[in-house]
C-alpha cells in the first residue's frame, strides 16, 4: 500500500479544525510557526518525525493515532 504523503495536510487540517483550533493555536501548542502549519496544511512542506510527534502533541493524541488517520484516510480515496 502507498502512503501519499499529500494525505497528511489533509488530515492534518481536519484534526485541527475538530479541535476548533486556529493554525496560531496549533503552533503555539507544538512549538512550530503558524506558517509552518500552513505550508504542511496544504501539502507544500513535508513533515519530519520530530514535527509529527510535536504536532500530535499539540493536538492531544498519540502519532501513532495521527498516522492511522493518515493511512485510513489514503484507502478512503
Amino acid at each position: 500500500m502507498d502512503i501519499s504523503t499529500s494525505h497528511f495536510g489533509i488530515v492534518l487540517k481536519k484534526l485541527r479544525n475538530e479541535q476548533q483550533l486556529s493554525q496560531e493555536a496549533l503552533a503555539d501548542r507544538c512549538c512550530r510557526h503558524p506558517s509552518y502549519i500552513s505550508l504542511m496544511e496544504r501539502n507544500i512542506k513535508k513533515p519530519s518525525l520530530d514535527t509529527i510527534m510535536a504536532l500530535a502533541t499539540g493536538l492531544e493524541m498519540k502519532a501513532s493515532e495521527m498516522l492511522m488517520e493518515v493511512e485510513q484516510h489514503t484507502e478512503n480515496k
